[in-house]
C-alpha cells in the first residue's frame, strides 16, 4: 500500500486520538470524571441534555420515542430529534441513569475526537498534497475549537461537527468522479442526526454547490455532475422527510415558532460581537486564515482553493452582519450566537489548507525563524497568564454571554494567537522558514490556545453533580403507581429531570415546548420562564385537576398536604384530595368555552364552579391601608405607582373563617420573553414572616401558596418595590375543604399509559376530562369506535362517554410523522432507482438545464441571505424609526 493511501486512514486516527488525550489532559487537571467528581454538564446540558439522555432509557424500555411524560404528555418525537437521535446517544442506554451527568464527559471526548479524525479525513481527501502534519494539526485546532470549548453544552451539535466534513467530502467526491451516493446519505444524515443544525448545513451547502460546480469541475462534466447533484438533492429531501416534516411541525407549534419576526427585526445590525470574538478566538487561526487569504489572493489559483477562500471570507462577513447571522440561524437565537461557527471554521481552515499545499521553495531566514518562535513564545506566555487568571475572564460561564471587559482581552488574546499563526504560516508559504518549525509553532499555539480556552469556558463553570446526586435522590423516592404527576414547591430541580426518572410532570423545558401548553398553564397560574414550563405554582384545584399527587419540597405552610417521605434533603409530601383518575361530568366542554378569557385565580374558581359544581370558592381580598402608592384600575388592569422618596406598602387584615388558603399573584401577560417589566415588582409577607422577595422573577412567577390558615385574622403585607401595571392582582383566600369535597363526589376514569396509547376506564357516561395536552397528532376512539377529541380548557382534552361508561384509548402519531414516513419509503425507492438510471449517462439538454438550476439555486439562497436579509432587515427598522 503506497505511503498516501496509509495517511488516508492513519492521519484521521492519530488527529482523533491527539484531541481525545487532549481532553483527557485537561480533565485531569481540573479533576473532571474520569479523574474527579466534576461534571462539564452545566445550563442547557445540566438542563436540558443530561434529562433527555435519561429519558431516552425510558422510552426504550417502557415509555415511547412519540410521547413524553414531561409538558403534560407532550410530543416527544422532535425532542428526540432535536437532541437524541444520533447514534452516538444509544451509548447512554448502558450508563445508569445515577452517572448520567458523569458519562457527558466521555461522550464529549469521543464527540471531539470524532469531529477531528472527520476533519483530517476530509483535509486527506480533498486536499491531497496537504502536509499530513499540518492538516493533523488543523483537525485538531478543529476537535478543539472555540466553538466546541463554548458550545459543548448542546452536545447534540457537535454530531454536526463529525457529519460536515464527511458531507463536503462526498460532495467534492461528486464533482470528480460524479459518485453521489455517500454525499445522499451524508446529507440525509445531517437531517437525521440534528434536523436544527442542519438548516444551516443545507442552507451553506446550497450557496456552495453552485460554485463549487463552476469552479470544481471540467465544463464538460457540468451538467452530469449538476444532474447528480440534484438527483441527490432530491433524494436526501425525500428520504429524510420522516424527520424534517413532523419535526417542522413541532417546532412552528413550539414558543420560539411563534415569535421569530419580533426577534429577527430586533437588535442591531452588528450585535454581539464578544461572544462571537470569543468563539473564534478558541480558534484563531480563522484571523491568519482570513488575512492569509487577502494577501495570498492570487495564489488562490485551484478552484477548491478560491471557492474555500471565497466563501470562507463571506462566512465571515456573515458573523458580523446580525440580519445575515439570525437568517442563517433561523431567524433568533437566545443565546449561542454563533450556531454554524463549526462550517465558518472549516471552511476558512479549508482556504489554509489550500494554500499550504503548495511546497514553497526553501529560502530559509534565520530572522523569520526568531520572528515566528518568539511570536509564539509570546502568545503562549499570554494563554497561560490568561489561563492562570480565568476567574476574572469567565462572564460567559457564568451566564452565557461574554461581558466587555472580558470581550476586549478574549478578543486581543485571539488576534494575537492569530498573528502568530499568520508570521509562522505566511514565513512558511514564502519559504523563510522550515517545514518543521511551522510544525512546532502551529502544535504548541492550539495546545496553549485549547488549554487556555477549556480552563475559561470549561473550567471556571459552576459544579453540578451534587445537585444531580440530591435530584435523583428525592425523584427515586416517589413510587411508581401509575398516572399521577410530581410538582414542586419551588424550584428545586431543572423540570426535565422529572421525566428523565420516569416519572410524570407538567413541567418541561426544550426549544419545541408547544406555545398553547405553556400559556394555558401560565393562565392556571403555574410559573415559566421562556420556554421552561415549570410545575411550581397553580393553586390546589388546578394540581387536582391536573392529577399533581406527589408534593416535593418545602410545603410553604400548606397544612392540606400529608406528609409521605421526610428523609433525605428535600422532602415528599402528597395532596390527599387528587383524585383517582381523570374527572368525568356530564358539563360539556362548550359550557367552558369562555375560560381563555379569565386570569389566573378567576380560572380556579371558574373549574371549581362549572366543572365540579362549587362556586365562590375563591375570594379576593383587598389592601385595608395604601402607604407611599397609589393604585388604579384602568381596561380591566391593576396598576400601582410608588410615590417618590416615601415606602410602599399594601396591607391586608383578612378575618378567615374555617380552614383556607391564602394564594398571592402578580401577572401581566402571556409571552416567551426572557424578561418582563413588572418582574422583581413586590415583596410579601404574612404576619411577619416573609414569604416571597423580588416577586415575580424568571424563576418564581406563578401564584404563590401563603400558607393554610383556619379561624384567625392574618395580615399580609406587600411591599412594593417598583410601579407596575399587572392583569392578575391580588391576594386571594380558596376554599380547598369545599373544593376538595366537590371533587371526591365527582365520578373518575382511571387513566394507564403503554407507549404511545393513553386509555381511560369509567363506569358512568358523561364528558372524560383528560389532563392530557391536546395535539394534532392524537387519534381517539370510544369502546373501540372513532370518536371526536374536544380541545378544553385551554390545552387540555375531553371526551364524550356514553351511558353506562365504557374505554376511551388515545393513540398519539405526532403531525407529519405519516406523510413523511411516506416520503422516506418514496426517497429510498427513488434512490435506488435512480443509482442505477444515472449510472454512466450521458446528460445532455437535461444536463444543461440541471446546471442552470443549481447556478440559479445557489444565486438565489446568496441573495436571500447576503442581500435580501440585511435590506429588509434595515427598511423595517427604518419604518419602525420613522413611525416612532
Amino acid at each position: 500500500m503506497k505511503k498516501r493511501d496509509i495517511s488516508l486512514f492513519t492521519a484521521p486516527l492519530m488527529a482523533g486520538a491527539v484531541t481525545a488525550v487532549l481532553f483527557m489532559l485537561f480533565y485531569l487537571i481540573h479533576g473532571y470524571y474520569p479523574f474527579g467528581e466534576r461534571s462539564a454538564a452545566w445550563c442547557d446540558m445540566d438542563q436540558q441534555y443530561v434529562p433527555l439522555l435519561m429519558e431516552l432509557k425510558t422510552a426504550f424500555s417502557d415509555g415511547s420515542l412519540l410521547l413524553g411524560r414531561g409538558g403534560g404528555m407532550m410530543n416527544f418525537y422532535g425532542v428526540f430529534l432535536f437532541f437524541l437521535s444520533s447514534p452516538l446517544s444509544l451509548i447512554s442506554l448502558a450508563v445508569d441513569n445515577s452517572h448520567m451527568i458523569w458519562f457527558v464527559n466521555i461522550l464529549i471526548v469521543i464527540k471531539a475526537g470524532l469531529s477531528a479524525a472527520s476533519a483530517e479525513f476530509y483535509f486527506r481527501r480533498v486536499l491531497p498534497k496537504l502536509n499530513v502534519p499540518m492538516g493533523a494539526l488543523m483537525s485538531v485546532m478543529y476537535g478543539t475549537s472555540g466553538y466546541v470549548m463554548l458550545y459543548y453544552q448542546n452536545d447534540m451539535w457537535l454530531d454536526m461537527m463529525i457529519v460536515f466534513p464527511l458531507l463536503l467530502t462526498a460532495l467534492f467526491r461528486l464533482l470528480s468522479s460524479g459518485k453521489w451516493g455517500a454525499y445522499t446519505v451524508c446529507l440525509s444524515l445531517c437531517v437525521v442526526m440534528n434536523f436544527y443544525i442542519s438548516f444551516m448545513v443545507i442552507i451553506f451547502t446550497a450557496m456552495l454547490g453552485g460554485a463549487a460546480l463552476y469552479l470544481c469541475c471540467e465544463p464538460e462534466k457540468r451538467g452530469s455532475r449538476a444532474l447528480r447533484l440534484l438527483a441527490a438533492d432530491l433524494c436526501a429531501a425525500l428520504i429524510s422527510g420522516a424527520v424534517w416534516l413532523p419535526a417542522f411541525a413541532q417546532y412552528t407549534a413550539s414558543g420560539r415558532g411563534n415569535s421569530l419576526s419580533d426577534a429577527f427585526f430586533g437588535g442591531y445590525f452588528v450585535d454581539r460581537n464578544f461572544d462571537k470574538m470569543a468563539v473564534l478566538s478558541g480558534s484563531s487561526l480563522v484571523f491568519a486564515g482570513a488575512v492569509l487569504i487577502l494577501v495570498f489572493r492570487k495564489k488562490l489559483k485551484s478552484g477548491k482553493a478560491f471557492l474555500f477562500g471565497a466563501s470562507g471570507i463571506a462566512a465571515l462577513i456573515g458573523v458580523f452582519a446580525e440580519p445575515v447571522n439570525k437568517l442563517l440561524q433561523t431567524g433568533s437565537y437566545q443565546a449561542y450566537p454563533l450556531r454554524y461557527g463549526f462550517i465558518v471554521i472549516l471552511l476558512i481552515f479549508s482556504a489554509c489548507g489550500a494554500l499550504l499545499e503548495e511546497e514553497p521553495e526553501k529560502n530559509h531566514r534565520l530572522s523569520a525563524c526568531v520572528i515566528s518562535a518568539a511570536s509564539a513564545a509570546l502568545y503562549i506566555t499570554a494563554a497561560f497568564i490568561a489561563y492562570f487568571h480565568r476567574s476574572s475572564l469567565s462572564s460567559y460561564a457564568h451566564s452565557l454571554w461574554v461581558d466587555k471587559k472580558d470581550g476586549i482581552i478574549i478578543s486581543v488574546l485571539g488576534l494575537f494567537g492569530g498573528a502568530a499563526y499568520f508570521i509562522c504560516l505566511y514565513s512558511f508559504r514564502r519559504g523563510s522558514i522550515p517545514k518543521w518549525l511551522t510544525v512546532t509553532v502551529m502544535a504548541a499555539v492550539v495546545f496553549s490556545e485549547s488549554f487556555m480556552t477549556f480552563g475559561i469556558n470549561v473550567a471556571e463553570a459552576g459544579e453540578s453533580s451534587d445537585y444531580f446526586r440530591v435530584t435523583c435522590d428525592s425523584l427515586e423516592r416517589i413510587p411508581d403507581e401509575g398516572f399521577v404527576r410530581v410538582k414542586e414547591t419551588k424550584r428545586y430541580y431543572y423540570p426535565n429531570y422529572a421525566e428523565a426518572m420516569g416519572k410524570y410532570s407538567i413541567g418541561h423545558y426544550t426549544s419545541l415546548t408547544d406555545s398553547d401548553v405553556l400559556y394555558t398553564l401560565k393562565r392556571m397560574g403555574y410559573s415559566s420562564h421562556w420556554l421552561d414550563m415549570d410545575s411550581t405554582g397553580g393553586t390546589m384545584l388546578t394540581d387536582e385537576l391536573l392529577l399533581n399527587k406527589y408534593i416535593v419540597g418545602d410545603p410553604s405552610g400548606n397544612r392540606f398536604y400529608e406528609p409521605y417521605d421526610l428523609s433525605g434533603n428535600i422532602s415528599i409530601r402528597t395532596d390527599p384530595y387528587v383524585p383517582k383518575g381523570a374527572v368525568v361530568s356530564e358539563v360539556a366542554p362548550e359550557e367552558l368555552s369562555d375560560y381563555e378569557d379569565l386570569q389566573r385565580m378567576e380560572t380556579t374558581d371558574f373549574i371549581a364552579d362549572r366543572l365540579f359544581g362549587e362556586g365562590g370558592t375563591v375570594m379576593k381580598h383587598f389592601p385595608n391601608t395604601v402607604s407611599g402608592a397609589v393604585i388604579s384600575q384602568t381596561d380591566g388592569e391593576t396598576m400601582v405607582s410608588v410615590i417618590p422618596d416615601e415606602p410602599a406598602e399594601l396591607a391586608y387584615e383578612i378575618d378567615v373563617t374555617g380552614c383556607k388558603e391564602l394564594y398571592f399573584d402578580l401577572f401581566d401577560r402571556y409571552s416567551t420573553d426572557v424578561e418582563e417589566e413588572y418582574y422583581n415588582s413586590v415583596e410579601v409577607s404574612v404576619n411577619g414572616s416573609l414569604k416571597v422577595s423580588s416577586y415575580p422573577s424568571s424563576s418564581v412567577n406563578g401564584i404563590v401558596d401563603l400558607g393554610t390558615y383556619e379561624d384567625e385574622t392574618v395580615t399580609v403585607k406587600v411591599r412594593v418595590l417598583k410601579d407596575f401595571t399587572a392583569a392578575s392582582f391580588g391576594v386571594y383566600t380558596f376554599d380547598a375543604e369545599r373544593a376538595a369535597k366537590a371533587i371526591a363526589a365527582a365520578e373518575t376514569a382511571s387513566v394507564s399509559v403503554e407507549g404511545n396509547t393513553i386509555t381511560a376506564k369509567a363506569e358512568s357516561g358523561g364528558y372524560v376530562y383528560l389532563p392530557v395536552t391536546w395535539s394534532e397528532g392524537w387519534s381517539c376512539t370510544v369502546n373501540g369506535e372513532k370518536a371526536e377529541l374536544i380541545r378544553t380548557l385551554g390545552s387540555f382534552c375531553a371526551v364524550n362517554l356514553p351511558e353506562g361508561g365504557g374505554t376511551v384509548r388515545m393513540r398519539f402519531c405526532p403531525k407529519g410523522l405519516k406523510t413523511g414516513g411516506l416520503l422516506t419509503c418514496a426517497g429510498v425507492l427513488l434512490f435506488g432507482v435512480l443509482l442505477m438510471v444515472l449510472r454512466g449517462k450521458n446528460s445532455g439538454v437535461t444536463g444543461k438545464a440541471a446546471a442552470r438550476a443549481v447556478y440559479a439555486l445557489s444565486a438565489v439562497t446568496v441573495l436571500i441571505f447576503y442581500a435580501a436579509a440585511p435590506l429588509v432587515w434595515t427598511v423595517v427598522n427604518i419604518i419602525y424609526l420613522i413611525g416612532g
